[in-house]
């Protein structure tokens, strides 16, 4: 495989189920060594399908490029080798509520004696702190509680989960961005840190508008259905044929998709004078915006608004954009060496790897421990940067 950005770099990935993995396969992606660390009864994310070949596609999807080892952290003599490799690693990530580690004998500040220059990631429900830290918690929980759930659905409600487990994903990549932020700092500090990912965090931090909304205005805060609350026309068209999703959030691409569809009374139409107007008319603009395209096929509309320069794109089912030739063209889309078909990355990087290896088997590399234990610890050996 292609040397990677954090070559060098050793996971201990505690973590299972999908925030905690998704963040240690990052990491992979970009080429660090990352340990699977599993319990005797494995990976919960093992059991959830669909299965291929016998396999969950799930947990091979969020644990490529990763070894594969087996530790019972309730067993004395795995705790010891437990505690051995922390001190020959840079980076360890768990993901169980909070105190469960501290209870099997690692709180932070252990983790952190045995090795100063550790980078320790808890991803938990709620936070290592505050009324609710102690609650376990799932996506669908951190949706409903974060006001994400409230915002999304049909137009005034009620409110739906979105549709993917996004109340993981996120807390993922921010811990992903914690990792490279720490590892950076401990370049000049010579020392790690414990970081605390919440879930409810990640969901709340990203309401953008909706929350400025909620906390600058007395308006109604809810959902929207496929438009847009504050601009318009910004969603979902119907066509002679099919939806059509148009965005425009500015004068000048208003004006542009008036010209385009032969409504200049549009644009002296008072209701419609500015974006805010515009939102604050928008069920009236989406009546006019579908009468306009009531002529066209989807793909008529496509073409002339495209042509025009306004932003638009078909709606497309999973598997339509999967296969879809720019997804092709990106590679989004990967096999890995064996043919098992999976996602790439989000990112590209002259540092992210260009082979995937299989996720490992439970307990497959068991017999690499000894020579990882064989390794001078790295904690002590790291000199002190710089302040």
């Amino acid at each position: 495989m292609t040397a990677g950005a954090l070559e060098g770099i050793r996971v201990l990935d505690l973590s299972r189920v999908l925030s905690g993995p998704l963040c240690a396969r990052s990491l992979a992606d970009l080429g660090a060594e990352v340990i699977k660390i599993e319990s005797p009864a494995g990976d919960d994310g093992r059991h959830f399908g669909p299965f291929v070949d016998g396999d969950s596609s799930f947990y091979r999807h969020l644990n490529r490029n990763k070894v594969g080892i087996t530790l019972d952290l309730k067993n004395p003599a795995d705790q010891e080798r437990f505690a051995r490799l922390v001190e020959r690693s840079d980076v360890l990530i768990e993901n169980f509520r909070p105190g469960v580690l501290a209870r099997l004998g690692f709180p932070p500040d252990e983790l952190l004696r045995l090795n100063p220059g550790l980078v320790a990631v808890s991803i938990s429900g709620f936070g290592q702190s505050g009324p609710l830290a102690d609650r376990p918690a799932y996506d669908l929980i951190v949706q409903a509680m974060s006001g994400l759930m409230s915002v999304t659905g049909p137009d005034g409600g009620p409110g739906v989960r979105v549709g993917v487990s996004i109340g993981d994903i996120v807390p993922a990549l921010y811990a992903t961005s914690a990792v490279l932020s720490a590892l950076y700092q401990r370049e000049r500090t010579g020392r790690g840190q414990h970081i605390d990912v919440s879930m409810f965090d990640g969901l709340v931090s990203i309401l953008e508008s909706v929350a400025m909304r909620a906390l600058h205005t007395t308006e109604d805060v809810g959902p929207t259905g496929g438009h847009h609350a504050i601009s318009a026309p910004y969603g979902t068209f119907e066509t002679k044929d099919g939806p059509v999703a148009i965005a425009v959030a500015s004068d000048t691409l208003f004006a542009r998709l008036a010209g385009v569809l032969d409504r200049p009374g549009w644009l002296t139409d008072e209701r419609y004078t500015t974006d805010a107007d515009r939102g604050h008319n928008r069920e009236e603009l989406c009546v006019d915006v579908e009468e306009a395209l009531a002529h066209l096929t989807r793909e008529e509309a496509l073409d002339l608004l495209g042509g025009a320069g306004v932003p638009c794109g078909p709606v497309l089912s999973v598997r339509e954009a999967l296969s879809h030739p720019h997804a092709l063209a990106r590679d989004l889309v990967r096999d890995e060496p064996d043919g098992f078909r999976t996602l790439a990355g989000g990112f590209r990087t002259t540092g992210t790897v260009d082979e995937f290896r299989p996720a490992p088997g439970q307990g497959e590399h068991d017999a690499l421990v000894a020579r990882w234990l064989a390794e001078e610890p790295r904690g002590t050996s790291r000199p002190e940067r710089r302040e």
